[in-house]
């Protein structure tokens, strides 16, 4: 029972946080467009990368569709703002585990100080479950509203800026796994990882 109780916190601890993203959307596959036709319309998979963690991965051996299926956690109120798009987490649904498990896992940046990218994790914890959006073309996007390539920094012209050409496939570590798998650019430069190749997101209902 002792093992069990740091599982079931978290559990908790994340169904309280999508408590403020009720709404669940249809089941969808994150598909790559990428000019690289190797990438291109690749699904992107739920990889063991730990206790309840999975990265976001390239892995052609996954082949049960619970792997590549993932939903969108949004608000239970619309934006009202022009401009502004729904807001919440991708999630995907973890079952296993002695004794069986089932709960939705959140996904989240895990930041590296030695790095320009963050690696996306879905994670059993709560704690910077990151907000996504998708543009109207159904592309994946983080929302952003401070622009500081500019001296003083300011907000963005709409006061939001959604950023969906900031992923990247690239050869990835954490924690003793390693995986091809998805990375997020921080900022306008070239991600610094020689492996990685740009790409866009897209949500594909199934």
């Amino acid at each position: 029972m002792a093992r069990l109780l740091p599982i079931l916190a978290t559990a908790f601890g994340l169904a309280l946080a999508q408590s403020n993203y009720p709404n669940q959307s249809a089941p969808f596959n994150l598909v790559l467009q990428s000019s690289n036709d190797t990438l291109n319309g690749q699904k992107l998979a739920a990889c063991h990368s730990g206790a309840l963690i999975e990265s976001l991965c390239l892995d052609t051996s996954v082949s049960t569709p619970e792997f590549q299926t993932f939903y969108f956690n949004g608000s239970a109120q619309a934006p009202t703002t022009p401009g502004f798009l729904p807001s919440g987490l991708i999630t995907w649904t973890f079952t296993g585990g002695s004794p069986p498990l089932t709960t939705n896992t959140a996904m989240q940046f895990l930041y590296n100080a030695a790095s320009n990218l963050a690696f996306p994790l879905i994670w059993p914890s709560t704690e910077g479950a990151q907000p996504v959006s998708f543009t109207d073309e159904g592309l994946l996007a983080v929302g952003a509203n401070t622009n500081d390539a500019v001296s003083p920094p300011q907000p963005f012209e709409n006061d939001i800026e959604y950023l969906a050409d900031r992923w990247a496939i690239c050869v990835t570590y954490w924690e003793g796994y390693g995986y091809t798998a998805l990375q997020y650019v921080m900022g306008d430069k070239e991600p610094q990882n020689p492996s990685c190749q740009l790409v866009t997101i897209k949500r594909v209902y199934v």
